[in-house]
């Protein structure tokens, strides 16, 4: 039971980006439906699929950090090896969730605010500090993840990453052979 719990807490932005993004085809399709086939307008779609594909990036930018799936520049990977190389990758994800947390912050400094305005959407009525939530709540789950990741980095639970890839072990078995030769 507890590994299914974290099996689901460590994909929960998996299974967040999968719904969102269901969702976004779902109201697309409804909107393209009424408009070109019964010639009416849902207005609520276009915004509510502005929000849900608002909130599809910033929780599939989560599910990146998880999967280590960021851009990132690699010409230091090639020098920095061994226990140098997870000291430097987890000061980078410090920093990187340090910043997250700063605009996180900064982001429910505006949350709060607009809530204080009591604005609403046009179409949909929703108080417009929620929709602004999603950028606090998904940078501090960024934060949360990039902290989660350099921890398992000290464990030894995220190894996978400084195992050479495939194609690291034929080109030094092709190396190997040319040095035989």
């Amino acid at each position: 039971m507890d590994d299914k719990k974290n099996s689901f807490l460590d994909n929960i932005e998996e299974y967040i980006s999968t719904f969102l993004f269901i969702m976004l085809i779902i109201l697309c399709f409804l909107q393209i439906l009424f408009r070109f086939v019964f010639n009416f307008s849902l207005s609520w779609t276009e915004e509510l699929s502005r929000y849900v594909f608002i909130a599809l990036v910033y929780f599939s930018a989560s599910l990146a950090v998880v999967r280590g799936a960021h851009v990132r520049v690699e010409v230091i990977d090639g020098v920095v090896k061994g226990r140098n190389k997870k000291v430097l990758d987890s000061i980078i994800d410090l920093s990187f969730a340090g910043f997250m947390a700063w605009v996180g912050y900064y982001g429910l400094e505006l949350s709060v605010d607009a809530l204080a305005l009591e604005q609403t959407t046009p179409a949909l009525e929703w108080q417009v500090g929620w929709i602004y939530a999603i950028i606090p709540f998904t940078f501090y789950l960024i934060a949360l993840r990039l902290v989660q990741r350099v921890y398992r980095r000290m464990t030894g639970k995220l190894e996978q990453e400084y195992a050479p890839s495939e194609a690291e072990e034929a080109l030094k078995k092709i190396e190997d052979e040319r040095g035989n030769k």
